[in-house]
């Protein structure tokens, strides 16, 4: 009897801890965290970046900035200029929690079940379109990143699934570069 509820108790830890990550630079997939773009022209693309409700907004934004950065670089185009970008705020609904059981459980004396709400967690997705550009453009323009740069100063700060590590500068990360979201 000891050795199993250890052995849920382990288990129960473990799975904590997993939740208790912010979400790593990861392609999508059948997941809700992570980066997912759609090619919408020969230069022009739409990306987005959803954390989970540990992830900071920082890190949000910049793993969208980065995500653009790297589809720049593999298309063969040096910089991009960001069309529009937008953060948003979700916040999960309100959990109900109800116990059972025997106690006085508030005042006035009520025996029997508890009914509580505990407030839900927020997390932050992020989006934007962005287009690749060839060369940077002659009129100094805000909104228009040097991708080598954007790779070379947010890398070391990305957090990848399997090692925890940032990227490097001249580091790819090992996956694909898909063209839907």
């Amino acid at each position: 009897m000891i050795k199993q509820i250890a052995a849920v108790a382990i288990v129960t830890l473990a799975l904590g801890a997993c939740a208790l990550q912010p979400t790593p630079y990861k392609a999508k997939g059948d997941t809700r965290y992570g980066y997912s773009e759609q090619r919408l022209e020969a230069d022009r693309y739409r990306v987005r970046f959803a954390g989970n409700d540990v992830t900071e907004r920082d890190t949000v934004q910049n793993y969208l900035l980065f995500r653009a950065a790297e589809l720049t670089l593999a298309n063969g185009f040096t910089y991009f200029r960001m069309l529009d970008e937008q953060v948003d705020e979700i916040e999960d609904d309100e959990t109900v929690v109800v116990s059972g059981g025997h106690g006085i459980y508030s005042y006035p004396l009520i025996f029997g079940t508890r009914i509580s709400t505990v407030k839900g967690s927020t997390r932050f997705e992020a989006g934007a379109q962005f287009k690749m550009l060839k060369s940077r453009p002659e009129k100094d323009d805000a909104y228009v990143f040097d991708a080598r740069e954007v790779k070379r100063n947010i890398g070391p700060t990305v957090v990848l699934p399997n090692d925890g590590k940032g990227v490097k500068p001249g580091q790819t990360v090992n996956e694909p570069v898909s063209t839907s979201s």
